[in-house]
């Protein structure tokens, strides 16, 4: 089980569309803003592991593979809106609001990095859907968090350099498909 554990925690600690989405929400809205949808990938990752990792396991290859696809790009999608956030001293397009609790329960379950994770995890692990899903709820408060917390922290220094603030973004955005290619 501990194995599992690390398992778990680095996957959640590592870059991708989740951290880079929460990172981008804590720059631009700040952390209190972002709580919702900080609640919404704990919560809904935990319940794709629960109830999903068991389900996946019957969903048919080909279905799996077209919900992969639609997954690539509804990511690609919300990195283009990531990467085009408006700075704080232009007028662009991009991120207008932080995603709602339900907004991020729902991404896990089209986000492929998070797939690959419940999928993997229960297949190369002896563990079951109610162990990794308690493993899981005990380490993404801090794997997930400490994105939002270093995306607030960086707010205030980002608002005074626009250039620096809108390479991060679009870093973020870039990172976000990046991911798409590890999973």
């Amino acid at each position: 089980m501990f194995e599992f554990f690390v398992f778990a925690f680095v996957t959640a600690i590592t870059p991708g569309p989740n951290n880079s989405m929460l990172m981008a929400s804590g720059i631009k809205f700040g952390r209190k803003a972002s709580i919702p949808h900080f609640l919404g990938i704990w919560f809904g990752f935990t319940f794709l592991f629960l109830i999903g990792g068991f389900l996946l396991t019957f969903i048919p290859e080909v279905i799996f593979e077209y919900l992969q696809y639609f997954g690539y790009a509804v990511i690609t999608y919300i990195a283009y809106k990531v990467a085009t956030t408006k700075t704080s001293s232009s007028n662009e397009t991009g991120l207008h609001k932080p995603f709602t609790f339900l907004q991020g329960c729902l991404f896990q379950w089209v986000n492929p990095k998070g797939l690959v994770m419940a999928v993997s995890g229960l297949t190369a692990f002896n563990v079951t859907t109610i162990q990794g899903a308690i493993i899981y709820f005990s380490v993404l408060p801090f794997c997930v968090g400490i994105w939002l917390v270093l995306g607030e922290a960086m707010q205030g220094w980002l608002e005074k350099n626009s250039i620096i603030e809108r390479a991060v973004y679009v870093f973020l955005g870039l990172s976000m498909v990046a991911s798409l290619l590890l999973a």
